[in-house]
């Protein structure tokens, strides 16, 4: 091979590595939406149908709104729109996504674990759906993420420990689904920054881990109708500013604490 013809080979594969390790761009996010309107199976009001189109811009399109810096997608808001369908992969390449919330739909079938790949996500609202499945281990990527809520949805599994590990949480929802397991002993050394941690309605077990009285700011612990058992932590004692405890329909023993229901 001669010279310049290595010298080519070489100019070819970079050109190669250079196109597969570009950040995604708008096109991107427009075919993103695409995908996730072609897995809605029912849109009654038929608020996509006509609104979500090649032939209009996609940063007009009812619930999404784009960055004022650039054409990429940071809010995904379809709330309440009547929608049944699944959740596409594709969701997880609207890179720039700061808020998404499908809460009030029919959407059924898993959480894809591309949900990870959205890094900026600060808030996730996907309650009272038909999910199914597991809470996928890729939300503890989301090292943003402030508020998340599944609840209402007929999730499995255990809780992904690594949630636990996201220290910009506020706001953890789970209650209402179908979740079992213990918490995790150091749950709360991770979370300086939780107000409230919903977790009642669902199948956990195991003692109620003494490290919660780490979480410092948490104003509303709600944990009832599980099956928890043991005893209730004295520690408990020290979380100055709950207002609200809800410890009902479990199997525990131990001090008495004044809680609200």
């Amino acid at each position: 091979m001669g010279k310049q013809a290595a010298i080519f080979l070489i100019f070819f594969y970079l050109m190669e590595f250079c196109i597969a390790a570009s950040p995604l761009n708008s096109s991107t996010d427009e075919h993103s939406l695409l995908a996730i309107k072609a897995h809605i199976t029912s849109d009654p009001n038929n608020i996509l149908g006509t609104n979500w189109s090649l032939g209009t811009y996609f940063c007009t399109w009812i619930g999404v709104t784009c960055s004022r810096r650039r054409p990429r997608v940071t809010v995904l808001n379809l709330f309440n729109m009547s929608l049944q369908g699944t959740i596409a992969k594709e969701i997880g390449n609207l890179s720039f996504l700061t808020y998404l919330s499908i809460r009030n739909n029919s959407f059924n079938g898993v959480i894809p674990d591309e949900i990870g790949n959205l890094r900026r996500l600060r808030m996730v609202q996907m309650s009272f759906n038909q999910l199914s499945g597991k809470i996928p281990l890729s939300f503890g990527f989301l090292t943003n993420l402030e508020h998340v809520s599944i609840q209402g949805n007929h999730l499995t599994g255990t809780i992904p420990w690594n949630i636990f590990n996201i220290s910009s949480l506020q706001r953890i929802s789970f209650t209402e689904n179908q979740l079992y397991g213990t918490l995790p002993n150091d749950m709360c050394y991770h979370l300086p920054k939780l107000e409230g941690l919903y977790l009642s309605a669902n199948q956990l077990s195991g003692d109620i881990p003494t490290s919660l009285s780490a979480c410092s700011q948490l104003n509303t612990l709600s944990l009832s109708s599980n099956n928890f058992s043991g005893a209730i932590p004295m520690q408990m004692g020290n979380l100055s500013r709950l207002q609200i405890l809800s410890f009902g329909a479990n199997t525990l023993s131990g001090m008495s604490l004044h809680y609200i229901i």
